[in-house]
């Protein structure tokens, strides 16, 4: 898929073509739950870059108990 966005326009909203896929991949994240991994490789990040960058951005991480129960059976803690 390819997103177009006309260069006045992200000239006017004052982003670059890497921050306007940045903003895309943490509302993805955020709105629909998609997963670090998932946004970070929009973005050809990282997982731990990609929450590193929400941390920049102001934003928190998803992260529940549910979560942490599969990171516990996974052996990622």
């Amino acid at each position: 898929m390819k997103i177009e966005i006309d260069s006045s326009l992200m000239e006017k909203i004052g982003v670059d073509e890497n921050e306007a896929k940045e903003l895309l991949a943490i509302a993805l994240y955020k709105y629909k739950g998609i997963h670090g991994s998932i946004a970070g490789k929009l973005i050809e990040k990282s997982e731990f870059d990609f929450h590193s960058l929400l941390s920049e951005k102001g934003e928190t991480v998803n992260y529940d108990v549910d979560d942490l129960i599969d990171d516990i059976k996974n052996n990622d803690l």
